[in-house]
């Protein structure tokens, strides 16, 4: 009787443990890794394009005048991500020239770039898009998997648009699988 009163005391503190343990594992899902209700960093192909332009929250969407991708063309990655609020769209990418590891990348507007579009402009809407073109900032690729290809990474950079504000891009992070 002494042996089965143990046997129970122990299996029960087991399954105590392993409630307690799960919880705290389910909890940890859920926390954010940015205070500003940014989608996650992750590292699995998500599809996530996501940013802060002078503060404010820029989350890629789907779009009709520009794509939300990631693509390998030789030695270039190409990310891209865009979005379309009521009467015009926006859109930021990047790219690095032959493109070998995860890694700190300088943006230099030759190897390493970023690109903002939109067809709105410090007026109002335009007829046309505009594109400016970053020269500083950083592109840090996390991963970079070519068996699975699937790239990820954070960016911050700054663009300055002639007859405009200088937009600062913070936050950045991008998670794709690529074509």
């Amino acid at each position: 009787m002494h042996l089965a009163t143990r046997l129970f005391s122990i299996s029960i503190f087991i399954l105590t443990c392993s409630c307690f343990v799960q919880c705290k594992k389910n909890n940890n899902a859920s926390i954010s890794d940015n205070p500003y209700g940014l989608p996650n960093a992750t590292q699995t192909g998500a599809g996530v394009f996501a940013c802060r332009i002078n503060g404010v929250n820029f989350v890629a969407g789907s779009v009709p005048f520009y794509m939300n991708y990631a693509q390998l063309v030789k030695d270039t990655i190409y990310m891209n991500g865009g979005i379309e609020q009521s009467l015009h769209f926006e859109g930021v990418g990047l790219f690095i020239k032959q493109i070998v590891s995860i890694g700190n990348y300088s943006i230099d507007s030759v190897k390493v770039g970023a690109a903002y579009t939109t067809d709105s402009t410090c007026a109002g809407i335009s007829s046309q898009a505009t594109t400016a073109f970053s020269k500083n900032g950083i592109i840090k690729i996390t991963k970079f998997d070519a068996n699975n290809k699937i790239v990820s990474g954070s960016f911050n950079c700054t663009f300055s648009i002639p007859n405009c504000d200088t937009l600062h891009i913070t936050d950045g992070r991008f998670d794709y699988q690529y074509n």
